[in-house]
This record gives structure tokens, sequence and C-alpha cells, in this order.
């Protein structure tokens, strides 16, 4: 099983099954765990707040990194971002491959 799928621009995803995927909420994917990003409240990965001094990452629903670390629903500070769903997109996927939420804001800064 493929351990992660990311799509920030949707498009058809490659066939198979996933052990997590990181996709809009539009895609179809066959995975055990979908982790949805974007900027309405439905998704996984969402934006709660912004502020002069950058944004405000919520994860609406717990999520299990691919090194079996539960992630329990909070926010997360993120520097100013350009591109808020590209910047989701690569903040879910940091966070499943197991990117401690103390360390995000750092890991996020080359895509202000």
């Amino acid at each position: 099983m493929k351990a992660l799928v990311v799509m920030p621009e949707h498009g058809e995803l490659p066939k198979g099954a996933y052990q997590t995927a990181v996709v809009p909420p539009s895609a179809v994917v066959t995975a055990k765990q979908t982790v949805t990003y974007g900027l309405g409240a439905q998704n996984t990965v969402t934006l709660s707040s912004r502020s002069g001094d950058g944004w405000l990452l919520s994860l609406q629903r717990d999520i299990v990194t691919l090194d079996g670390k539960r992630l329990e629903r909070q926010e997360i500070p993120l520097p100013p971002l350009s591109k808020p769903e590209i910047a989701l997109a690569a903040a879910g996927a940091l966070l499943v491959v197991g990117c401690p939420p103390d360390k995000l804001y750092e890991a996020m800064l080359p895509l202000t």
C-alpha cells in the first residue's frame, strides 16, 4: 500500500489504495485515512483566523502520522501565507509525515 498522495491542484488521482491521502475535499481516493485541506470548515486542515503576524491552522479532526502517532485537534500557528490552499496541502503533508506541530511554523517559512 502506498504511503501518501498529495494533490495541491485537483486532477486525476493515480489509481490504487493509499495508507494516507492528503487531498482537496472534491477528490475521490481510496485511503485508510483521508486528510482533506481547504478553506471550508468541513476540511481536516483549514485556517481558523488570520492576523498581521500570520495564520492559525485548525486541525479539525485527529490524524495519525505515518509512524503511528496521533495528532489531536488543535490550532497551530503558521507564518503569513501567499497561497493559502497550497500551503494547507503542504502543512497537511508535513503533519502526516511526522513534522511536530510546534515545528510547523518554521517548516512553512519557505512558502511565505
